[in-house]
C-alpha cells in the first residue's frame, strides 16, 4: 500500500494508572499547566475520562518540571520515569493509500501465472506427459543455441561491415582523405549500424523466447 506524508506528527502518551493516580492527587496549581493536564485534572470526576486521557511531550517536560519543585518539600522522591513506567506511546502514522483495483487485480493475475509456472517447473519431473518434451531434448536446445548465435554473428558481421564502408568506401568515392578523419568515419558507420542492429537482435531474441514459450503451451494443451 502506498503511503502518504504525515499530517499530524504529534506523539501522544496514553498515562498509566500510576501517572493519572499521581497528577489527580498532587497537583492543585494549573495556572500555568499545558492542556493536557488541565483537561486530566478537570477530568477527575469521571473515571472513564480519565482512563482514556491523552498526554503529549509539552505535558511530560511541565510534569517533569513539576516534579523538580515536588521533591524539595516531599518526604518521598518521586521520578518522572517511575511514574511514566507501563504508559504508553503512540507514535503518529502516515495515512495509508488503497491501491487502485485494476492495478491490484492485475497483481493478483500476474502472482497467479508465477506461481503456476513454479508450480509446472516443480511437477515436471514426475509428471508422465511433460517430461519427454521436444524442448528438453539436447537437439532441441542446440538448435536454439545455434539460432541465437547466428543473429548475434549476423550482428557482429553489419557492424564490421558498416565500419569497413565508413574507413574505405567513402574513401573510393572521394579520394585522399585523412587516416584519422579516414577512421572517425569508420566508428561513426559502424556505431550507427551497431544500434540499429541491436534493436532487431533485441526483436530476435525475444521473439525466439516467445515461441519457445508458446510450442511447450500449444504442445501441452493437445498432449491434454
Amino acid at each position: 500500500m502506498p503511503l502518504e506524508s504525515i499530517v499530524d506528527p504529534t506523539i501522544r502518551i496514553k498515562p498509566a494508572v500510576k501517572l493519572i493516580d499521581f497528577i489527580l492527587k498532587n497537583i492543585k496549581d494549573t495556572d500555568d499547566a499545558p492542556t493536557g493536564i488541565v483537561s486530566l485534572i478537570k477530568s477527575k470526576k469521571s473515571k472513564k475520562e480519565a482512563a482514556n486521557a491523552m498526554l503529549k511531550i509539552e505535558d511530560l517536560k511541565w510534569l517533569n518540571r513539576y516534579l523538580r519543585e515536588y521533591r524539595k518539600t516531599a518526604t518521598k522522591k518521586i521520578y518522572l520515569h517511575e511514574l511514566f513506567d507501563n504508559s504508553d506511546v503512540i507514535l503518529p502514522s502516515p495515512q495509508i493509500t488503497p491501491r487502485n483495483p485494476e492495478l491490484e487485480a492485475r497483481i493478483k493475475k500476474l502472482k497467479a501465472q508465477q506461481d503456476a509456472r513454479e508450480y509446472r517447473a516443480m511437477t515436471k519431473s514426475i509428471d508422465s506427459v511433460r517430461k519427454f518434451l521436444p524442448e528438453d531434448s539436447i537437439a532441441y536446445q542446440m538448435k536454439q543455441i545455434n539460432k541465437q548465435l547466428i543473429a548475434v554473428a549476423q550482428f557482429i558481421f553489419s557492424v564490421i561491415a558498416g565500419f569497413a564502408f565508413g574507413f574505405t568506401g567513402i574513401e573510393l568515392l572521394v579520394e585522399n582523405l585523412d587516416f584519422g578523419f579516414r577512421l572517425l568515419l569508420g566508428i561513426i558507420c559502424a556505431l550507427i549500424v551497431a544500434l540499429a542492429e541491436i534493436y532487431f537482435l533485441a526483436l530476435k531474441l525475444n521473439e525466439y523466447d516467445f515461441d519457445v514459450l508458446a510450442t511447450s503451451k500449444t504442445k501441452k494443451l493437445h498432449q491434454d
